[in-house]
């Protein structure tokens, strides 16, 4: 039997987390910070990443020392969209562009001009600064010469991946999240390569997110006293590792995630994918693609407004605020635009606000309001999922810090419509990646069960009624915005 660790690269940590047989034994993490010379810019070193990773195995291995002479499988999941560039050699040529970098407005206003229908019919998205492929158009136009240099492009997990075997690759989920490739086919389009100037050998292989594609080097392997065999599975995205470690019925779960942005995911079912370009729609690490939203400020409204109102307060303390007002917050709407917003405006210009605030407000309604606002927009995200109405999704399963909080679970549930589930495990996406190792060493059916529902939440009718007419209300105004 393997021990398995699941290795999730995120923006700003790294975390591993540690099983065998079904059950998660420990955990381990190293931060590094995000770089931003300029407005509008986010890099991060990727020798950052090589040396947190080293720091959090360090660290487990000194918690966990039997695995340094057992046989492992690692899997990884990571921040999607953020550009690596190598040379011949595979070094770094310069920081990798984040996913959060905004700098390429002009290149995303070419795109659309020029390409968004080919985009929508192929990579099934629009442009959006986020992605991958407005970064390599910016680096080929303000910065030839790392261009002329550069080998291979990759993603953030796939560099890691890259250190510890030599070999370059990455998978389906994380290849459409580029932008560059054909979700039907699962192929890198040829076509928009070529008429963008990029050589399709600038592109990793590309194989399967579950199975294994190598083993670490034996000079890593020596670095941590490793004797055991250590085989290496390309696991995915972010999120949709984070969905294949929560959804166990794809035809009728869903995810929300609620941390800094937050989350709406659900898998395609039989409806085809209509109303594109209202949504993110990529490869899975399963055989279905999946359809997402995102809301950028989601719990990052609420860090911001408790900065404001009470920097010294106990979080749980200020939130419990919230619970002495009513739903629907007394007639006050937030909009949660703070950075601008993703689904399903994608308008970097939309900004937030607070409307409807008169004399008899107090904080408690600003608190609430503030909760209600996030997740009225990640519900104004499911319905341009553009299944809502055919009630295929029944359940909604939540990860991220919103689960320490029943009363804003029990919002969700309300303001869904839909039962709110809490699963054991919060690990996210390092679960999915380590579900995924588990797949390739066909050991899945020990996990199978491992991440029961440790609680239920389900819509209370009268409070239904109340947030109906709220969100209404929200709706009207971010339309109008």
């Amino acid at each position: 039997m393997s021990y398995y660790l699941g290795v999730d690269l995120g923006t700003s940590s790294l975390k591993i987390i540690l099983g065998r047989d079904g059950k998660l034994l420990g955990s381990s993490n190293s931060s590094f910070t995000i770089n931003s010379q300029k407005v509008g810019y986010s890099e991060e070193n990727p020798n950052d990443w090589i040396r947190a990773f080293h720091e959090a195995l360090a660290d487990l291995i000194d918690e966990f020392p039997i695995i340094k002479t057992e046989d492992l499988v690692f899997s990884f999941s990571g921040q999607m969209h953020s550009l690596v560039l190598l040379d011949k050699n595979g070094n770094v040529l310069r920081p990798a562009i984040l996913w959060n970098d905004n700098r390429t407005v002009e290149e995303v206003a070419f795109l659309k001009e020029h390409f968004n229908e080919h985009l929508l019919q192929v990579e099934k998205n629009i442009p959006l600064e986020g992605f991958t492929l407005p970064k390599i158009l910016w680096i080929q136009k303000h910065e030839p010469s790392i261009w002329s240099q550069t080998w291979k492009f990759l993603l953030p997990k796939d560099y890691l991946i890259y250190y510890l075997s030599g070999k370059v690759m990455t998978e389906p989920s994380d290849a459409a999240g580029t932008i560059l490739y054909d979700v039907e086919k699962q192929v890198w389009d040829e076509l928009l390569l070529e008429k963008l100037g990029i050589d399709k050998d600038r592109c990793p292989d590309v194989f399967p997110s579950k199975e294994i594609v190598g083993e670490m080097k034996s000079e890593i392997k020596k670095k941590f006293n490793l004797s055991g065999k250590i085989k290496l599975v390309l696991g995915g995205a972010d999120n949709a590792c984070g969905a294949f470690g929560v959804i166990r019925n794809p035809d009728t779960e869903g995810l929300i995630s609620v941390g800094t942005s937050g989350v709406v995911l659900i898998y395609e079912g039989e409806q085809s994918a209509d109303n594109l370009g209202k949504y993110h729609y990529f490869n899975s690490v399963i055989n279905k693609n999946y359809k997402m939203g995102v809301t950028l400020s989601a719990g990052y409204s609420l860090d911001w407004l408790k900065k404001i109102m009470a920097p010294n307060q106990n979080f749980n303390e200020f939130t419990r605020l919230a619970e002495k007002s009513f739903a629907g917050s007394q007639g006050l709407t937030f909009l949660p635009y703070l950075f601008g917003e993703r689904s399903p405006y994608f308008d970097p210009n939309l900004s937030g606000c607070l409307i409807g605030i008169k004399a008899h407000h107090d904080r408690a309604d600003i608190i609430r309001a503030v909760m209600e606002g996030i997740a009225f927009s990640l519900k104004n995200v499911f319905e341009n999922l553009g299944v809502a109405e055919t009630n295929s999704i029944d359940c909604f399963r939540v990860t991220g810090g919103v689960v320490k909080n029943p009363f804003w679970l029990q919002m969700f549930a309300d303001i869904f419509n839909k039962k709110i589930e809490v699963l054991n495990f919060n690990e996210g996406p390092a679960y999915g990646a380590l579900l995924c190792a588990a797949t390739a060493n066909n050991e899945m059916h020990k996990w199978k069960d491992a991440n029961k529902v440790k609680k239920t939440y389900y819509p209370i009718k009268e409070n239904m009624v109340m947030y109906k007419e709220a969100f209404d209300r929200f709706k009207l105004l971010s339309d109008g915005r």
